[in-house]
């Protein structure tokens, strides 16, 4: 049945959509992407190995929003179990206190959930179709070791100037920017026409010492971040990976195919802090139940 949007996404809405289904899922996960409920109907069957019944996944369309449903949902509705996946973002160096703690409402290690489909032996074989060459060959065309060591490497330093100007709130775009905004269409690295700067160069207009601050921050929270590539928007490392590879092939493919393939085809065992936190609770709350059905027979 296909549903309004209003009915899908409005607050209230969203609510009651939540209460609709409540009977037919044997676990609630509430994410913050609106209109990708599907994807993380297939990401997160693979995961689970189809061991519970999933009718339907329940949209939030953003992080505060997922918070007001935990306020009012709570671990569980229904006898359901309840489970919320939430961007990482830069919420671990910028509102760490504003971050809820509690083992249902779970944050990505990674700044989105695009993070995860960017795989490698994926990538490849998704490209083996256009270049029709045996995987050796294809290894050799699509260097994605390369290519993910010198986009983190470029793009680090713009996303740490888009977290100070989110921690101090600065008043300028940031995150939203579109990403060719710094990466080259052609190769899908850096634009060598200094575009960096010149948006450096605007955060600088509004506190002259941000670039000596920018640099001191990463510093201070390399830990908290641990590896540089958690830390840059998955949909920005998809484009330029999707740049990248339509260098190599030499022809355009449809964008929304890569993101398909990926999904289907990354290694979903990256996901398994996700997992082992939804089965032991989940495990956790089947045992109770059965200590529950002895007591009260």
């Amino acid at each position: 049945m296909k549903e309004n949007n209003d009915l899908l996404y409005s607050s209230e809405a969203s609510a009651a959509r939540t209460l609709l289904y409540q009977d037919l899922n044997e676990i609630n996960l509430f994410v913050e992407d609106r209109g990708k409920e599907y994807e993380y109907e297939t990401i997160f069957k693979r995961l689970l190995e189809n061991k519970y019944k999933i009718s339907a996944i329940f949209s939030t369309d953003g992080k505060n929003n997922a918070k007001e449903r935990y306020k009012e949902f709570g671990d569980s509705l229904g006898g359901v179990r309840n489970f919320y996946i939430v961007d990482g973002d830069f919420d671990r160096i910028v509102n760490p206190l504003g971050m809820i703690e509690d083992r249902c409402f779970i944050y990505l290690k990674t700044y989105n959930i695009e993070n995860y489909f960017i795989d490698k032996h994926a990538c490849q074989q998704f490209a083996k179709r256009y270049l029709k060459c045996m995987d050796n060959d294809v290894e050799k065309e699509v260097d994605f070791d390369s290519w993910k060591t010198r986009i983190v490497q470029e793009a680090k330093k713009l996303f740490w100037c888009y977290c100070f100007v989110q921690k101090n709130l600065i008043d300028l775009p940031n995150v939203a920017r579109k990403p060719y905004e710094f990466i080259d269409a052609n190769n899908g690295f850096e634009r060598k026409d200094g575009a960096y700067q010149a948006y450096l160069n605007k955060v600088m207009e509004k506190d002259s010492e941000a670039e000596k601050k920018i640099l001191e921050m990463e510093e201070s929270y390399q830990q908290v971040i641990g590896e540089p590539y958690c830390f840059i928007c998955g949909k920005f490392l998809l484009c330029s990976l999707y740049c990248y590879l339509k260098s190599v092939i030499g022809k355009s493919f449809s964008r929304d195919d890569l993101r398909w393939h990926l999904i289907d085809h990354f290694d979903v065992s990256r996901l398994n802090y996700i997992k082992e936190i939804l089965l032991d609770d989940l495990s956790a709350t089947d045992k109770q139940s059965a200590v529950n059905r002895e007591t009260n027979p």
